[in-house]
Formats: structure tokens, sequence, C-alpha cells
């Protein structure tokens, strides 16, 4: 099933939602956050996973939908889709998501310190081609680091200013070290400009599964 030009996140996401997460009390943020955000990214993380495996690409995406069980104080400041290689989980992976929070809605790359293999491939890729690394990241556009801003719902990530080779050789060698990059995007923005913004981390996916 192709893609319907009038498909957009909206369709999925509503606008209003960014403001569930005002809400300081964790219970009433938890109930929204299940009752609305959370079924409506389970839709659109099937559908998402659909349009992506209808075109080629380094590897086949299963969908995933954040849970949040392990909270039981403090309000998650976003929740998020995400479309990983494997059907059981998605953490130990290199991974893509769609996440709303305060600050709106992003598309990102994810690779998490579980993900130890994948994250060793990856920083031994970009530390020993830096030049192909700099020059992806040139093509793709206005990328940005959510690392830094994990835990403030409001800030905006930053462009990112890495040494490359310095950033290679965290991943690789450093046990805590993970990766959160990607774009902000609108409500408005057509699924298959979500799909084409995902597909810009194919290179990325692509060393990182390599040797793995």
């Amino acid at each position: 099933m192709s893609v319907q030009t009038y498909e957009r996140l909206q369709d999925y996401l509503l606008p209003e939602w960014v403001s569930i997460f005002d809400i300081a009390d964790f219970s009433g943020r938890m109930v929204r956050i299940r009752g609305d955000i959370r079924p409506a990214l389970q839709k659109l993380a099937l559908r998402l996973a659909e349009l992506l495996n209808e075109s080629a690409g380094p590897r086949f995406w299963h969908p995933h939908v954040a849970s949040h069980m392990r909270r039981r104080v403090n309000p998650p400041p976003e929740t998020w889709l995400a479309l990983g290689p494997e059907r059981r989980g998605y953490k130990a992976y290199a991974h893509s998501g769609v996440f709303i929070g305060g600050r709106g809605l992003s598309v990102r790359f994810i690779l998490k310190d579980e993900a130890v293999e994948e994250r060793r491939n990856l920083g031994r890729w970009i530390s020993g081609n830096v030049s192909d690394f700099e020059k992806w990241k040139k093509e793709v556009g206005d990328l940005r680091d959510f690392g830094p801003v994990h835990d403030d719902p409001m800030a905006d990530p930053p462009k990112i200013a890495w040494n490359p080779e310095a950033l290679g050789q965290r991943l690789e060698t450093l046990k805590s070290a993970s990766l959160d990059i990607g774009f902000r995007v609108t409500f408005d923005e057509p699924l298959s400009g979500i799909v084409k913004t995902m597909r810009k981390f194919d290179l990325l996916y692509a060393e990182a599964g390599k040797g793995s």
C-alpha cells in the first residue's frame, strides 16, 4: 500500500497533545499519555513500518511504542514510537523514532549503550572515515543533537558540533556511550516526508550493521 498524499502526522498525533507534557502530576500525565498518545503512536508505528518496508533499505523494520513501565515518580518529558530490526525489542539495536513532547515533534536516529556491537561498528566507521561522515552530515540538513536535552522538554536541541574522530572513538570504546540525533518536524509533515527523513539515516544503519 503506497503512501496517500493526504496522510500527515497530524492525522495520528494532535498538536494540542503537546500540552499534555505541561501536566506536572505523574498520574495525570501518564493517564493522558497512555489513553491518548500511546494508541495513536501504535497506529502510526504500524503505518510507518509498512511504508519503510515497501522500499529497499539496509534492514526490515518492526514497530514498537514506549511503555514507560519503569517510571514511578517523574513523568516522561516525551514519548515515542520506535522502528527497529527485531520484533521482540528495539533498545539493543540502532533504531529510528518519532518523538512527541513539550518541544513538539522530532524524527531521530537512536543508538543506546545497550546496542554494543552496532555502537562499536558505527564508532569504528566514523573515526576511520571522517570525511565521509562529514559529507553525510552536510547532505542531510539541519541535524540536531538531542542527547543533551533528554530531560528538558522545552530546550532546543543544539546543532551538532562534535569532533567526528572523538565521537567515533567514544562510541567504539566507551560502554556508556550513546547517540541520539535527528530533526525537528511539524505536525503537518506528510508521512512521505517522514519516511524520507528516516531514510536519511540509511548510511548509519548500514555501517552499524556491518560485522553484526
